[in-house]
């Protein structure tokens, strides 16, 4: 089931941002045992007009010539209930170690969200993954 939603903020190349979901991909089916056919990545780019940190619009600061705050990315990863806090904590450390390795962004600004959700409040080919077995 795995489904990541990657915000991203703008002007990456076409390359990068093809590396980074095939490595997320591979970081997903290594940390928790996923299925490679399984995981879905979404990747949501934002102009810099749409991100704020601490208040501050991130193209606002640019225009201004004050300090741009890091705006992210910021990774919110959907999985069905049921596994544990140690394959959680390999995940979020993959997972920003791609991100850093393939788009040279630290670890400070990276956010890595779990969410759990329950195997009868996810649904796939019209059915519930408890009643599809998961």
């Amino acid at each position: 089931m795995p489904n990541l939603n990657v915000y991203l903020l703008e002007g990456h190349s076409d390359a990068q941002k093809e590396l980074l979901l095939a490595r997320m991909t591979d970081a997903v089916v290594d940390s928790i045992a996923a299925p490679k056919a399984s995981v879905r990545i979404f990747l949501i780019e934002l102009p810099r007009t749409h991100v704020s940190v601490g208040g501050v619009c991130l193209a606002a600061a640019a225009r201004a010539g004050e300090p741009v705050p890091a705006g992210g990315p910021t990774v919110h990863v959907f999985l069905i209930a049921g596994r544990g806090e140690a394959a959680k904590e390999v995940l979020i450390g993959r997972l920003t170690g791609v991100i850093g390795e393939v788009l040279d962004i630290p670890p400070a600004p990276v956010r890595i969200m779990i969410f759990d959700v329950a195997n009868t409040d996810f649904g796939m080919e019209g059915k519930t993954a408890r009643a599809m077995g998961r």
